[in-house]
């Protein structure tokens, strides 16, 4: 689905020119169209290129083409919907809560900032931004 230069417009303030998910300010240009429940892209390979490789290219079709609408599309910040992919909120809430603990396992930096107080994680639960916003507007409404 293509927006228009107003609906993208409105999209962006619809959570106070913020990502939806972890609040950052938006910028005018950048930042992406999330589709809360993933569409799925349809993608296929493209012919050989001279080194040999082969590129993937979207087709323009999607897997679930009934979740391709206006109202299922929420502003984000580019890293938070490249990690989001098509995980649902839910699921996507679960891997943000296991990042610290990867972190640990795999980084040596990661644990070496950690022993030394610059790191600290912490059981705090995932909230995200459109949470946070609605139920400020909630608040100021009553």
């Amino acid at each position: 689905m293509k927006l228009t230069k107003k609906q993208r417009s409105e999209l962006r303030e619809m959570f106070g020119g913020k990502c939806a998910y972890c609040g950052c300010e938006l910028p005018e240009k950048g930042w992406h169209a999330d589709h809360v429940q993933a569409v799925i892209r349809k993608l296929e390979f493209s012919g050989r290129q001279p080194n040999g490789m082969r590129k993937i290219v979207a087709t323009g079709e999607h897997f679930r083409p009934e979740n391709d609408t206006h109202e299922n599309l929420f502003p984000a910040c580019a890293p938070c919907n490249l990690f989001k992919a098509s995980f649902d909120l839910e699921c996507l809430r679960e891997q943000i809560a296991q990042q610290a603990e990867r972190a640990r396992l795999y980084s040596v930096n990661f644990r070496t900032a950690e022993r030394f107080g610059q790191v600290r994680i912490t059981a705090t639960p995932i909230v995200f931004w459109f949470e946070k916003y609605s139920e400020q507007l909630n608040e100021n409404a009553a």
